[in-house]
């Protein structure tokens, strides 16, 4: 059951920032996080737009090692029940 909470963190990582990353990527205007949130526009302000897109693609770092993990951990799983049964 593990595997299934391991699964769901690495979709919730990767997606909480995935998506605002993707739709900035799209779009060319991002909102900064915070109390006071304001949006960022590409045309704009090129460089704080790109640092802000690029803190979004980092923030899916976590997300990814969790995904991977998870994946290690079921074909090891997988590997070790067809190990056990031969």
């Amino acid at each position: 059951m593990i595997i299934y909470a391991l699964y769901l963190a690495a979709l919730f990582l990767l997606l909480k920032d995935g998506i605002p990353w993707a739709g900035a990527v799209t779009s060319g205007s991002i909102k900064t996080r915070g109390a006071r949130r304001e949006v960022v526009r590409r045309a704009e302000d090129p460089d704080r737009f790109k640092r802000l897109v690029a803190q979004r693609f980092k923030g899916m770092a976590p997300g990814a090692l969790c995904l991977a993990a998870a994946i290690g951990v079921t074909l090891w799983t997988t590997f070790g029940a067809i190990m056990a049964a031969a």
